[in-house]
């Protein structure tokens, strides 16, 4: 089979811009304006946003992601990116819109809104992760793919965690500039899934991927020991990503004592992206070299310990702390690319075992577990710390400082529960996953 065009690559790689932005930027700000915008207490915050992502988003991805397996030869996946791209800058822009009123009345608009957003974001990351494993059978140029795809996350990083907050900042930083900012970020979601679906026309379809699995089916997915291990791997990573996401305005702003919160959340974050950007052919060689397992340790172990280094350093000069945001986003590119590269090689493993389509099963497994772990670790997790630590959500609306017990309790959530969860997730891929070599894929 020809290896693709570098160009379809690089276009169907755009659509990952859009799932960064869909999952980051409420992440990174919606928490943080429910509470020192809306003054809605960080654990109720939490709550609206956490169940419907939790409840709703798993439902909506399995169903996605069976109906994309069984509807795969009738309705191309490529399909759905549309589908999902026509309603993002809607559901992108409601979730933010929270009216005035009683307590009660914007907690039920949030549990709303955010459930309509993530049946949005079901409706076009299910199927655009499934389509990595069926692009090429070749693994070298899966994991190729997977840095194409890693590369654009930088990208994604750079507008959901950079520009919108400096455009939020610069707007003001009140609701008005929250609205704008979340209708931009919704329209160029669509236009990222539009160039995605346009070069995905340009691959062509498997014509044989397995029989598709059926509900009733579903618990033979955790019987494939390869796969559950890197679901469990994902469960701990993602959790800790969404705990530092929405904990790291909140550290900035009353740890690093940051009058310019916004501005330097867009600083570091632009440096977290071009590491980001600027790593991932960089692992994609150093997987060729030492195998994908060595590779995943050494990058979950060094991100691990930059997290817990920027604990001990967050009052220390703001020159220390762009190159721990360098160092951490290295590392970063490097777990996050073989992850989903060893994602790809188990869908691929078990078509030539069983003779199953699981690519839509396994990637909508895959998906709930991110948008799950980055619910519990952003929204409950976060907003439960926060309030038991003393966070004053009145005092941040006045510009206040906050106590030492809530300062101590941003420093957990920002640097060192994350920390030691990538340590332990290094653990568990050095002790059950075997070692893979690659042969070396053409530059990404």
């Amino acid at each position: 089979m020809a290896k693709l065009a570098t160009a379809t690559k690089a276009g169907f790689g755009v659509g990952q811009i859009a799932g960064q932005l869909f999952r980051d930027v409420p992440s990174l700000l919606l928490l943080f304006y429910l509470t020192t915008v809306m003054g809605i207490a960080p654990a109720v915050a939490g709550s609206a946003i956490f169940l419907p992502k939790v409840i709703f988003g798993a439902g909506f991805d399995l169903a996605v992601g069976i109906g994309s397996d069984r509807m795969a030869a009738r309705f191309p996946r490529r399909g759905w990116l549309i589908a999902g791209g026509a309603i993002a800058p809607v559901a992108m822009l409601a979730v933010f819109a929270v009216p005035d009123g009683s307590p009660t009345l914007q907690v039920i608009w949030v549990f709303v809104t955010f459930s309509l957003y993530m049946a949005t974001f079901s409706t076009f990351s299910v199927p655009y992760l499934a389509q990595f494993a069926e692009m090429s059978p070749d693994p070298a140029e899966r994991t190729e793919l997977m840095a194409w795809k890693h590369g654009f996350t930088g990208v994604g990083v750079l507008l959901s965690s950079a520009a919108a907050p400096a455009l939020v900042g610069y707007l003001g930083g009140d609701r008005g500039a929250y609205l704008v900012t979340s209708g931009l970020v919704g329209l160029v979601c669509l236009a990222c899934l539009v160039t995605a679906w346009r070069y995905a026309a340009r691959i062509p379809d498997r014509v044989s991927t397995g029989t598709p699995l059926a509900l009733r089916d579903l618990p033979k997915a955790f019987g494939d020991r390869n796969f559950m291990v890197l679901c469990l791997s994902a469960v701990i990573m993602t959790v800790a990503s969404g705990i530092s996401y929405a904990s790291f305005a909140f550290f900035i702003k009353f740890v690093m004592n940051r009058s310019d919160a916004f501005v330097q959340v867009g600083i570091l974050s632009a440096i977290m992206a071009f590491a980001v950007m600027a790593g991932s052919p960089i692992w994609v060689k150093v997987a060729a070299r030492i195998g994908k397992k060595n590779t995943y340790v050494l990058a979950a172990c060094g991100h691990g310990f930059a997290t817990l280094a920027w604990a001990l350093l967050g009052q220390a000069p703001i020159w220390v702390s762009y190159g721990l945001a360098a160092v951490m986003a290295m590392f970063n590119a490097g777990w996050g690319l073989i992850v989903l590269s060893l994602l790809a090689d188990a869908i691929s493993d078990a078509r030539e075992r069983w003779g199953e389509n699981r690519a839509g099963v396994y990637s909508a497994i895959w998906s709930m577990i991110e948008k799950a772990g980055i619910a519990l670790g952003g929204t409950l997790i976060v907003g439960g710390l926060l309030s038991a630590s003393g966070f004053d959500a009145g005092a941040a609306q006045q510009g206040l400082a906050q106590s030492a017990s809530a300062t101590a309790g941003i420093i957990l959530s920002y640097a060192v529960l994350p920390g030691l969860a990538k340590l332990v997730a290094a653990a568990l891929i050095w002790r059950c996953v075997g070692n893979q070599r690659q042969g070396m894929p053409s530059a990404a």
